[in-house]
């Protein structure tokens, strides 16, 4: 016996103005199957069910000619028989022609029967191009209610046509530094990894 675990229908509207500045807006309906309970938040329990949500989802985004371009948006919605409220802004700042900054912060407030909670995150994204073959980005996340941060730095090249070379460093942090990390440090994951690609022709 088949059962639906989800299901959703949207209707999305937008519009591009002669400056390149684009507003949209769309109306979210969806289905969700919880197979088993499952904590959304510290002491914030969702339990096992099917819920029917909706959702309203607004922005604005500033065309990416001008030098700080950007995007606004907000969403409220209904969670699991309860309500979530977001607000996030992005942004994208060439400040040299080959290096970009892209700050972001997103607010959201959840208002659910087992109980409520907030979640602030605040990112930064550095990119520098040195070549056209070549970039280096860096990613750093903070999670204020969590009391986390996370970091990233990815390098990238293209050392023939069609063929790439990646090596990306991330690892997770503890902002409050508590010894109930595996290993008495803040660091509470660390990873690595070197990943490379060859176009061959025939």
């Amino acid at each position: 016996m088949t059962r639906v675990e989800n299901r959703a229908f949207d209707v999305a509207f937008a519009t591009e103005f002669h400056n390149s500045d684009q507003t949209g807006l769309s109306v979210t309906k969806e289905y969700e199957l919880l197979p088993q309970d499952f904590r959304i938040a510290p002491g914030v329990l969702v339990a096992k069910g099917g819920y029917q949500q909706r959702g309203l989802y607004a922005f604005y985004n500033l065309g990416s000619q001008r030098r700080a371009a950007g995007r606004f948006s907000t969403t409220m919605r209904r969670l699991y028989d309860g309500t979530r409220r977001e607000a996030s802004y992005s942004s994208r700042m060439a400040v040299r022609p080959r290096f970009t900054i892209e700050p972001g912060l997103s607010l959201a407030w959840v208002d659910l029967p087992a109980g409520e909670f907030a979640a602030r995150l605040m990112t930064s994204r550095f990119t520098w191009t040195p070549t056209n073959r070549m970039f280096v980005s860096s990613l750093l996340q903070c999670n204020v209610d969590a009391h986390t941060t996370s970091s990233s730095v990815r390098w990238r090249w293209e050392y023939r046509l069609g063929s790439e070379l990646f090596v990306v460093y991330s690892d997770g942090r503890d902002t409050l530094a508590l010894p109930r990390t595996v290993t008495g440090s803040p660091i509470m994951n660390r990873t690595f990894a070197v990943k490379a690609t060859r176009l061959f022709r025939f």
